[in-house]
């Protein structure tokens, strides 16, 4: 009996302390459970979003004598964070004439029609290059427009072919024409081509300006087309040749 009231206070006092050690244990082992908050990730801006903050950013004319305003509006961190956000590429930019470089064009399909003629049916390669090639052109007939404007028709012309025949000397542009026409027929529409982009978007533009007014149509411009707001600001010093081009008072009558 005196060893059974024993081993039974042994057996007892032995799970106390066991329950008592894995007890502090827990404690002193154990860290303790936190509830982990996972915030969302903040909204992705919008067109009209980024519209409404810019013009608070920006309350003065866009449409100003020479463009300054607008640039100051494309080199912002908030149209930044917007472009770099809404029109990814394939190749990283990080300003607004980086991303004329190396973005698709908005609207292929004036490439593809183009194209079809020529080659039968292009790639998007094709496309990319005739691309670029026509933003070069686009830019030297802004040079042309410039010096028309001043009255200057000799620097006008020689300008105008210094430009243009510099396009032929870029590597990947050389390389492709050689490839698919190395008899050179390639150019005998490219200019008129060319003129005919340069008028849907002065259409574009005044429409626009129609509708919003040339401070907020200039605005709506760089959110919604910033290649073409590149290109006003890489050819254009002005606005009244900028002004006379949308008139078109530089495009000849079509045939």
């Amino acid at each position: 009996m005196r060893y059974s009231l024993r081993f039974t206070v042994f057996i007892v006092f032995a799970i106390a302390f066991h329950l008592f050690g894995c007890s502090e244990n827990t404690d002193d082992d154990t860290p303790p459970i936190e509830t982990l908050i996972v915030e969302p990730p903040p909204p992705k801006p919008t067109p009209e979003d980024t519209f409404a903050k810019l013009k608070a950013l920006f309350p003065k004319p866009i449409y100003d004598g020479d463009f300054s305003t607008l640039g100051e509006v494309t080199v912002s961190k908030t149209y930044l964070d917007f472009l770099t956000e809404e029109y990814q590429t394939e190749e990283p930019f990080k300003t607004l004439p980086e991303y004329l470089n190396v973005a698709p064009p908005l609207n292929p399909e004036r490439y593809e029609s183009y194209l079809k003629e020529l080659m039968g049916k292009p790639n998007e390669e094709d496309i990319a290059i005739v691309h670029q090639m026509t933003l070069r052109y686009r830019c030297a007939n802004a040079m042309m427009y410039q010096n028309l404007h001043d009255g200057d028709g000799v620097k006008a012309i020689l300008g105008l072919l210094e430009k243009k025949l510099s396009v032929l000397e870029e590597a990947p542009m050389k390389a492709w024409l050689e490839l698919h026409f190395p008899n050179g027929d390639f150019f005998k529409g490219f200019d008129n081509f060319v003129t005919d982009t340069e008028r849907e978007d002065t259409l574009l533009i005044q429409e626009q300006f129609e509708k919003h007014g040339k401070d907020d149509g200039l605005l709506w411009l760089a959110v919604r087309n910033p290649a073409l707001t590149a290109e006003l600001l890489n050819n254009f010093t002005n606005t009244v040749v900028f002004q006379e081009w949308i008139n078109g008072i530089f495009f000849l009558p079509k045939p």
